[in-house]
């Protein structure tokens, strides 16, 4: 009972940090704005973050996830996480496709777009069958929302290695999320789903891990021949 207290005190405290560090311009937004068109205006653009402070949230970010998929039991907490993870995992996909600059990152990004349609979809048919009561999100939460924003405000120079960062994050995040529903989860239908999500994140996993030793050899390689 004590670790979870302080677990979710730092994950509130890292929450605010990261709330903190993303406030945008939202406080000067009129009534009536359109929020299609507000939201192309706050939209950001590459190259308009900061290298250093983006590593900084996503290692925050990447904490937060960590503490918040280990107390992760209930099918409600499991659902949210898993459909919000999915979520990102396709938008990030998308806008890796046309920025990664890595054919083989790009490669990577694809197989994330497409696998974690399946696994949503996947997760949207179970509940229907064995919780029609919970409903997945439809939007992304701010963590991830946070995520997504630094992504594509990464200059062209960054982009690889903001994408991969996040990645190797994502999927330590996932890994846990999956392997602790899978073992005390509430749910039987959904305790199955998290067991066999789990080897598709571990591959995941193992993929990205490679583009990033690849990614930082060839990186040294380059910086050793000027």
């Amino acid at each position: 009972m004590h670790r979870r207290i302080i677990l979710g005190t730092t994950a509130l405290a890292g929450m605010m940090l990261l709330a903190g560090c993303n406030q945008e311009t939202a406080d000067n937004n009129q009534p009536g704005t359109n929020n299609a068109i507000q939201t192309a205006q706050n939209e950001p653009a590459p190259g308009s973050k900061n290298e250093a402070v983006s590593a900084a949230k996503d290692a925050v970010a990447g904490a937060v996830g960590t503490i918040t998929a280990e107390l992760t039991t209930s099918t409600k907490g499991f659902v949210d996480d898993a459909a919000t993870s999915d979520m990102y995992e396709v938008q990030a996909g998308q806008l890796a496709e046309t920025r990664a600059q890595s054919p083989q990152l790009k490669e990577f990004a694809q197989q994330m777009v497409d696998s974690h349609t399946q696994t949503s979809n996947e997760l949207k048919r179970i509940l229907a069958k064995s919780a029609p009561s919970f409903m997945p999100p439809t939007e992304l939460d701010a963590r991830r929302q946070i995520l997504l924003d630094d992504l594509k405000g990464a200059k062209d120079e960054d982009f690889d290695g903001r994408y991969i960062a996040q990645q190797i994050n994502a999927h330590q995040e996932a890994d846990i999320l999956m392997r602790v529903y899978a073992k005390n989860g509430d749910n039987p239908e959904i305790q199955v789903f998290a067991q066999e999500t789990l080897a598709k994140v571990d591959m995941h996993l193992k993929m990205i891990r490679e583009i990033d030793r690849a990614s930082r050899a060839h990186n040294a390689q380059a910086r050793n021949t000027r």
